[in-house]
């Protein structure tokens, strides 16, 4: 048996308090006046040494009782014991041309022999072919034709496999985005196929008009420059030129105008250029949505910042904080980095940071941590029975103290 959270395990200390009670309430004693006490002889008493257990039932009965909240606040995992030794495979591919082609032999075997294939998108889809993956993406890497692929929908298609008794195969680009979560949860039986991209990727810039290109210089700094290192290669054409259409959805005046003030700030610093509505426009589409609301259908194009909402549904083009975007509310306003804040999900959008080097093996094997997930059933059902016993112990507890009136 294993525990979801076994620093509360500690609890279980809290035993030694009933019998601290235990002993000081029996030594302690209660003096009753009798008035018949001056007619008794006085004899030589011995005095009784050691520890004596009255109520001893009550006290083991407190005792477990103790003991069993505190795994009940550890939230215990059974480990279930079968005798099924069969293991299933799951090949899990990221969608790329690249990961295709160089694992073509072992993607072919696994289809030969029955075992499941996917693509690692946000609903895993079964690979009936192996050619050119979903959604039109056809580059060597992830693409942004369907939004940023990441470390995040790796996980969102990870979650939705069977995990009992399975061993699941990865095939990944070696992408320094697979590092923008902090951990990925993988089976217990697991194994990792990269392939690193060695090709020179150009580099993505924005085109802010007058010869001005905003970019990520060879340092991993953003720049404004007219005259880009000759060393680097650029894309042949821009990500974006000229302004951003930008909507600030807020009912509340007080976020509009602080929102407006950080994005006139990304405009000093870098010269970027944004048309801005309060009012969504008909047949627009926007670049950037700024709100307190959460969309309902979110433009795979359009970057949308929701302030004040804790996160739903998980995707790589809609951004959540649960603070609102005020100077009393929030801490990123307080302290001046609501600007570098709303640059960086703006430029991680639009492309501007997926030249960074690929990760090394060691970080990437750090990545991935192996979670024996729980059968929520089996969980549910461990959870009631313990609650269960609780309350009857809690019952069993008291009607003994009030019998023994103690």
């Amino acid at each position: 048996m294993s525990f979801i959270e076994p620093a509360l395990l500690w609890g279980a200390l809290a035993i030694a308090i009933p019998i601290a009670i235990h002993f000081w309430h029996q030594k302690r004693g209660t003096p009753l006046p009798w008035a018949a006490t001056r007619w008794l002889t006085e004899r030589d008493q011995q005095q009784s040494r050691g520890l004596r257990l009255d109520n001893r039932w009550l006290l083991l009965v407190r005792c477990v009782l103790l003991l069993l909240l505190a795994t009940l606040l550890a939230q215990p995992l059974l480990r279930r014991v079968t005798t099924d030794k069969t293991v299933q495979r799951i090949h899990l591919v990221q969608p790329s041309n690249r990961l295709t082609t160089n694992f073509l032999f072992e993607l072919a075997e696994a289809r030969r022999q029955g075992e499941q294939v996917y693509w690692a998108t946000r609903q895993p889809e079964l690979m009936n072919e192996i050619g050119t993956p979903p959604d039109q993406t056809t580059t060597d890497g992830p693409t942004r034709s369907s939004g940023s692929w990441s470390g995040l929908t790796l996980q969102t298609a990870i979650d939705q496999l069977p995990h009992t008794n399975t061993e699941l195969h990865l095939y990944l680009v070696n992408d320094p985005r697979l590092a923008d979560v902090p951990a990925i949860s993988v089976p217990v039986r697991y194994r990792l196929h990269t392939v690193v991209d060695s090709s020179v990727q150009p580099r993505a810039f924005l085109n802010l008009g007058n010869s001005k290109k905003l970019l990520v210089n060879r340092a991993g700094a953003l720049t404004t420059t007219t005259a880009p290192d000759p060393s680097l290669s650029l894309q042949s054409a821009p990500t974006r030129s000229g302004s951003l259409r930008v909507l600030l959805d807020y009912p509340d005046k007080l976020q509009r105008q602080t929102v407006r003030a950080a994005l006139q700030a990304l405009t000093d610093v870098y010269a970027l250029a944004f048309t801005i509505d309060e009012k969504a426009a008909p047949g627009t589409v926007y670049d950037w949505v700024l709100t307190n609301r959460s969309p309902l259908r979110p433009n795979p194009q359009t970057l949308y910042v929701v302030s004040g909402v804790a996160q739903t549904v998980p995707s790589d083009n809609v951004v959540f904080t649960n603070e609102s975007l005020t100077p009393p509310t929030s801490e990123l306003v307080a302290s001046g980095q609501l600007p570098e804040w709303l640059g960086n999900q703006l430029i991680r959008h639009l492309g501007l940071l997926d030249n960074r080097a690929p990760l090394s093996q060691s970080a990437l094997q750090a990545l991935f941590v192996p979670t024996a997930k729980p059968d929520p059933v089996q969980q549910a059902g461990l959870q009631h029975a313990l609650t269960l016993f609780l309350i009857v112990l809690l019952i069993l507890e008291r009607w003994i103290a009030l019998t023994k009136n103690a």
